[in-house]
């Protein structure tokens, strides 16, 4: 894989991680007739899956643990007479693959007490859909002076000036001890692996944050290898295969502005007269009762994707990090009881050791879990469908 240095690497970061918006649980003292104001949140995403968070205003001091859940169900209308259908607790999720640019589009949702009967009605203004930019490729650069692996994305805006990104990671790694043994509590013995071993596993995560980044004062209508990223080069992310999977989409000028405040006020960084959460005017309305105040706001948009492999077999730029000090144990196959202790103090077997000529291992060396069992670092044995490589 062909790797790029990232040009005009400052000007552009900063263009672009200076708009990084984090949403946060806003606390705002108000109440009506007992009920907190509802907070909608998401996107209609045309040709692709809609989901829309649901959630009742916090009241200073109130933990999460202590706000209600939201009930409620509701469809995506189309002006064409197009309804789809959707439910949950909290979070609505609508399957709108099926939906084509060229019409607006709403929500309709209704809120439910705990008997099921229909608290409140809510619809939002109809939303044009804003049109999908172009991702002309992901890449990736290495910077050793910085320790890092920095990926950037080429795009063309496609009319959009506001935008709204998101990515998942998976990655491949492997422990630090390979081992083909493994030890059987209810035999007290240690046996090779009948199936795959702890050595390869794999893991994901998804961005926490949603970042959003505007291009209204730049001249040209397209960004090239613009950084939005970095992995820190002793991070095991990077140790066998990685993959990044990117999602872009337009926002209207009145949603990025929701969000960028947003941002300001949750990090401290407006001014005396930047808008509260309360102050800022939602796309969504309370039909059956005009007084209700609604927070929150949505987009509609087609989305693009795009995805990048990095594969530290071709690149190489993976550099491993400071091992913590180990502290193996020789144990003998005839101390049964001394094997199980060591097992239940989180011990593995690795490697045999044959003394005096003979054919059976005499004993076993033994290094804690962390060390040779890869799921102790947080992934699982599973393989995703897709991954290109042949690990176990």
């Amino acid at each position: 894989m062909a790797t790029k240095y990232l040009s005009r690497i400052a000007a552009l970061a900063a263009t672009l991680l200076a708009a990084a918006a984090c949403v946060y649980p806003y606390e705002v003292d108000l109440k009506q007739d007992g009920e907190l104001p509802l907070v909608v949140e998401g996107d209609i995403h045309v040709g692709g899956i809609t989901q829309v968070n649901l959630s009742y205003v916090r009241p200073f001091g109130t933990e999460d643990s202590e706000t209600a859940p939201v009930l409620a169900t509701g469809y995506v209308e189309g002006e064409d007479g197009t309804r789809i259908e959707g439910g949950g607790t909290s979070q609505l999720t609508f399957d709108t693959r099926s939906l084509k640019e060229g019409q607006r589009y709403r929500l309709h949702l209704e809120t439910h007490n705990v008997g099921g009967q229909t608290a409140n009605i809510f619809e939002s203004d109809w939303l044009t859909p804003m049109p999908a930019p172009t991702i002309d490729g992901l890449t990736y650069s290495h910077h050793p002076d910085y320790g890092e692996l920095w990926i950037g994305l080429s795009m063309h805006c496609n009319g959009s000036h506001h935008f709204r990104w998101s990515f998942s990671e998976t990655w491949e790694y492997h422990s630090d001890i390979p081992t083909w043994f493994e030890y059987k509590p209810q035999l007290k013995q240690v046996d090779y692996y009948e199936g795959a071993t702890l050595y390869y596993c794999w893991n994901s995560a998804n961005s926490s944050q949603i970042n959003i980044f505007s291009t209204a004062n730049q001249t040209e209508d397209r960004f090239e290898e613009l950084a939005f990223y970095t992995i820190p080069l002793d991070n095991k992310r990077l140790q066998v295969m990685y993959r990044i999977d990117v999602k872009l989409e337009g926002m209207s000028e009145n949603a990025y502005n929701y969000w960028y405040n947003m941002q300001q006020n949750s990090e401290g960084q407006g001014s005396i007269f930047s808008p509260t959460p309360s102050e800022m005017a939602s796309n969504v309305h309370c039909i059956s009762d005009p007084t209700v105040q609604v927070m929150g706001y949505l987009n509609a948009a087609v989305q693009a994707e795009a995805s990048m492999y990095y594969d530290n077999s071709v690149a190489g730029y993976y550099v491993p990090g400071k091992l913590f000090e180990r502290f193996d144990e020789k144990v003998s196959v005839n101390q049964l009881d001394s094997m199980d202790y060591w097992y239940k103090h989180g011990y593995l077997p690795y490697q045999a050791i044959y003394e005096t000529g003979g054919l059976e291992p005499t004993h076993y060396m033994w290094a804690l879990n962390i060390c040779i069992d890869c799921r102790q670092l947080g992934g699982t044995k599973t393989k995703p469908e897709d991954w290109p490589n042949d690990h176990r």
